[in-house]
């Protein structure tokens, strides 16, 4: 077997040198062949794509959170590539709804040992690729004040969690699939690739191998229940009713009243009033547990 480990160098708490150095112990036997990239924030896509073809891995795996996957996936998004996470960031959304151990060395023990393969789903969200979730509103407000502030970890976070809730304003949105045309209003509007947030709590029934995604309309948040409410490093949630209003479809456009804040995966986009978003079915395979 030979892997390509994709290592994001600024994901989260760990130290790169430290996940090398686990990689080389877990991998450094006749049995495994590897290779260990480090992005650098500069074409990375295209130089990821490039060690892909020149190497021709049997697995590729992304190392750090949500943001390197993404990375991972959509450069090389058409190849179909066997994917592996080894979660290195602050949150893991997608690895902790998928039960991938949040350990490194569990992590690559379970690699390691060639675990079951399903099919993963993309969303095709305007001109970006999405593997965990994305949403407008609330959240997306959240991790743009985060982004500019530099601050790190869970209470820069908090710090900045009041405001966003303050600033938020009701939204006015026109859903169209081809099943549907659905008139709602809200304050934070998802798109779900993942059935749930990485702390467990459930969004819907749908799945990452479904061939669908998931919109759900969150109508309400307030400042009294956001103070009991618990806060990932990505994603706020109020109670388990959040995500009553749940579309479930392989394509549709979204049409707001307003420019409104994105973030997809835990990266803030920019401002949009349309969204177009499809599912791209089985684009990789990916181990789990």
């Amino acid at each position: 077997m030979r892997y390509l480990f994709i290592i994001n160098p600024t994901s989260g708490p760990s130290n790169s040198e430290d996940s090398t150095t686990s990689i080389q112990k877990a991998f450094g036997n006749n049995n495994h062949h590897y290779r260990i990239f480090h992005t650098t924030g500069e074409n990375d896509s295209q130089l990821i794509r490039t060690e892909y073809q020149q190497y021709s891995p049997d697995c590729v795996i992304a190392c750090g959170g949500d943001g390197t996957v993404q990375l991972v996936a959509r450069s090389l998004v058409g190849t179909h590539a066997k994917l592996g996470i080894l979660p290195l960031g602050s949150a893991n959304g997608l690895a902790k709804a998928l039960n991938i151990p949040d350990k490194t060395e569990a992590a690559l023990e379970l690699i390691a040992k060639e675990p079951n393969m399903i099919d993963l789903d993309l969303i095709k969200i305007n001109d970006h690729i999405c593997i965990h979730l994305s949403d407008i509103g609330t959240n997306a407000l959240l991790v743009k004040s985060y982004e500019e502030s530099g601050d790190k970890g869970m209470i820069g976070y908090a710090k900045h969690l009041m405001s966003s809730i303050r600033e938020s304003e009701q939204l006015k949105y026109t859903i169209t699939t081809d099943a549907e045309t659905v008139h709602a209003t809200g304050y934070m509007l998802m798109i779900a690739n993942a059935n749930q947030y990485g702390t467990g709590v459930k969004i819907s029934d749908g799945s990452v191998s479904d061939g669908k995604f998931e919109i759900c309309n969150v109508k309400e948040i307030t400042l009294p229940e956001a103070v009991k409410a618990s806060l990932t490093a990505l994603n706020i949630f109020v109670d388990k009713d959040m995500f009553s209003d749940v579309i479930s479809c392989a394509e549709a456009e979204i049409k707001i009243d307003r420019s409104v804040h994105l973030q997809i995966d835990g990266e803030y986009i920019g401002e949009v009033n349309r969204i177009r978003a499809k599912i791209l079915p089985a684009a990789f395979k990916l181990m789990v547990p």
